[in-house]
């Protein structure tokens, strides 16, 4: 077997540092939670997104918000799209999210956007080529930690969200975020 990859030592308490390009690459920041474990005669380090882990109720809640609203929603963890629903274009799963998703969900305040309001949608995964008319984003927040976003967005410009619209999302990201709490 020919070896690509780079070497580095562990010290004597367990730790080997994983190279600055590799986190880069795998967008893993400091404080991120690494899954580790062995796969035959490899050691595997694997990115862990908490969120992932209720794939089959993230994908009932993103189908039930869907059909409350009438509009597609998309929830995502910290680096990508777990799922879509209503939405013509479900390419969306598993591309990662743009870095103006991230920035919410680094400053963990809801973002609600509509081109009448002055404030224009953005992009929601990196590649985006869609034309949002109006787009709410609300940050799965557990304690101190985010674990991703509920998004729901509409490509009508009359369709803005009101009051209801807005406490039912946020109420779905509230419901998601108890699944973490210890």
């Amino acid at each position: 077997m020919q070896s690509t990859g780079i070497v580095r030592r562990i010290d004597d308490l367990g730790r080997v540092v994983i190279p600055k390009e590799i986190r880069k690459t795998l967008r893993i920041k400091e404080g991120d939670p690494l899954e580790i474990y062995t796969n035959k005669e490899e050691l595997v380090f694997k990115k862990f997104s908490p969120i992932a882990t209720l794939s089959l109720g993230v994908k009932q809640i993103a189908e039930e918000l869907s059909l409350a609203l009438n509009r597609p929603c998309v929830i995502c963890d910290t680096d990508k799209i777990l799922c879509v629903s209503k939405c013509k274009n479900k390419v969306f799963v598993d591309e990662l999210i743009s870095k103006d998703v991230q920035k919410i969900l680094n400053d963990r305040k809801t973002f609600l956007a509509s081109e009448f309001d002055g404030e224009k949608p953005i992009k929601i995964y990196i590649g985006d080529e869609n034309e949002y008319a109006n787009q709410l984003i609300v940050p799965i927040i557990s304690n101190v930690d985010c674990f991703g976003a509920v998004i729901v967005f509409d490509f009508e410009k009359d369709n803005r969200f009101n009051s209801s619209d807005e406490k039912l999302v946020k109420f779905s990201a509230s419901f998601l975020s108890c699944q973490f709490e210890i």
